[in-house]
């Protein structure tokens, strides 16, 4: 009995790596998270508990987020820690 090996290609995986926010317009879930500093599943909870933006849909998969209020959300925080 002879085993044979199927050779398959390596997959050409896509990474996201988030950059600084820009000074306006609008960006994706990893930038925001990467700023925030917390994980998917916190920013959910926060969006449903009303703490966090929810975002805007640009197509049914397709989710982003305004800069100006991602940074008014910083500045939020950023106060709370300060008083």
């Amino acid at each position: 009995m002879t085993t044979t090996t199927i050779q398959r290609k390596p997959r050409k995986k896509i990474t996201f790596i988030p950059g600084p926010l820009p000074a306006e317009g609008y960006v994706r879930k990893p930038s925001v998270l990467a700023v925030l500093g917390i994980s998917n599943t916190s920013y959910n909870n926060g969006v449903k508990a009303g703490k966090y933006p929810a975002g805007k849909l640009l197509s049914p998969r397709c989710r982003v987020y305004n800069v100006v209020e991602i940074r008014a959300l910083l500045a939020s925080v950023e106060d709370e820690v300060s008083a």
